[in-house]
């Protein structure tokens, strides 16, 4: 996990990991112990062969999560990682506002062009 000055958080779960309930919690306490009060933008990549478990799309999904995060990206240029992305924004129906994007590049841009309105805000 990484967090740039701009609040960006980048996870990128690699190929073979299985991104849990306890890792969605962490990230969360790490975010919160680095910059205190402040939400931020999220930018989860999934390698080949990766995968997030139910417990955490269930968190990531969920109100309490929200109010640590402004929007959320989720990027995969792999079929499968992208169909379960789809399902994640269909079932769990994230309380934030969530989008998936096959490049980074997208994914980013996205995210920036969420900072800049909730800046006009």
């Amino acid at each position: 996990m990484k967090i740039g000055d701009d609040l960006i958080k980048e996870i990128v779960v690699k190929q073979g990991q299985v991104f849990g309930e306890a890792d969605v919690v962490e990230s969360k306490q790490l975010s919160c112990d680095h910059k205190p009060n402040s939400r931020f933008f999220v930018l989860m990549e999934g390698e080949e062969g990766a995968t997030v478990n139910n417990a955490a799309r269930r968190i990531a999904a969920s109100r309490e999560y929200a109010q640590y995060t402004s929007a959320l990206a989720l990027c995969s240029s792999n079929l499968a990682l992208r169909i379960m992305g789809n399902l994640f924004l269909k079932v769990n129906k994230p309380a934030v506002h969530t989008r998936l994007f096959e490049t980074r590049e997208e994914a980013v841009a996205w995210l920036r062009l969420q900072m800049d309105k909730q800046k006009s805000q």
